[in-house]
């Protein structure tokens, strides 16, 4: 078998895409409950909460720590990357929340 049909047994890399469909799911539900209407883009989108991001990186080093073990350098080096973008998404987050309140408390209609 070629090297890229051998990524349809990639248990990690599949279990990183389902947790990060699970959670663009979970907005659409939560945008649903809020709205009664269905918004498809949610499930392509990016920013709000779950974070597809987090719930992605997350399910990576997790399936890493199980299948190759928790004291690998592999899942060490999942954890720090893991880490990075959580830290960075939560900044990215951080910051567009106060730019936001910037521009609503200044704007005028």
């Amino acid at each position: 078998m070629s090297k890229i049909s051998d990524l349809r047994f990639n248990v990690t890399l599949w279990t990183a895409v389902l947790a990060w469909f699970v959670a663009q799911m979970i907005k659409v539900m939560i945008d649903f409950a809020k709205t009664k209407k269905i918004d498809a883009s949610l499930l392509y989108s990016t920013g709000g909460m779950p974070s597809s991001h987090t719930a992605f990186v997350c399910a990576m080093t997790t399936a890493v720590g199980l299948y190759t073990g928790f004291e690998t350098s592999l899942f060490a080096l999942c954890c720090v990357f893991s880490l990075v973008i959580m830290y960075d998404a939560a900044g990215v987050r951080r910051a567009a929340g106060e730019q936001a309140a910037i521009i609503n408390s200044s704007w005028r209609p």
